[in-house]
């Protein structure tokens, strides 16, 4: 909880820096980076918790992750090496990237289907969608066979689910009561 609180503050301000310098864009994409790295690489994740690891070579692995790193985020991982706190840099990315996405209203809404959404079905979820949300949408289409069929809809804490698994599930529930 402490730690969360303390990378909140931090990437509050490093969005605040980054929207003076006209560099929240690129800062944005940076943190998208780093944070891809720690969510998908349990050894990265370790590495930078290991005391025994030096912070520079921490650093210089990040720096290895991104390509023409803007001065904001070099300054970031600076103070943070200074700081000590470098260890927090994947909790920070995560705060930026939410509030970046809060500051310009885009939401997230995650899709679930047995099959790989086509485009042209993803723009007419994104339309019922802005009934709700006037923002921006951004899909993240999960392919899960076992819903056997239709969908399931997560949108800003609200879940539809038209799956053929859950139909199925309801109609038992009839048949036995």
């Amino acid at each position: 909880m402490k730690n969360n609180l303390v990378a909140l503050r931090y990437s509050k301000a490093l969005i605040n820096f980054s929207e003076t310098k006209k560099a929240s864009k690129k800062v944005y994409e940076e943190m998208k980076v780093i944070s891809k790295i720690f969510s998908q690489n349990k050894i990265a994740l370790n590495l930078f918790s290991n005391p025994v690891i030096s912070i520079s070579k921490k650093k210089n692995l990040i720096f290895k992750f991104l390509k023409n790193t803007s001065q904001e985020t070099v300054k970031l991982i600076d103070l943070l090496e200074k700081n000590k706190r470098l260890y927090m840099i994947s909790d920070i990315s995560v705060s930026y990237i939410n509030l970046y996405k809060s500051k310009r209203g885009i939401s997230n809404a995650k899709i679930t289907t047995a099959v790989k959404l086509s485009k042209k079905l993803e723009i007419k979820i994104i339309e019922k969608l802005k009934n709700i949300h006037k923002g921006e949408i951004k899909i993240l289409n999960i392919i899960d066979p076992k819903i056997i069929g239709g969908f399931i809809i997560n949108f800003k804490g609200l879940q539809y689910d038209a799956s053929v698994k859950n139909q199925l599930k309801l109609l038992k529930s009839q048949i036995v009561t």
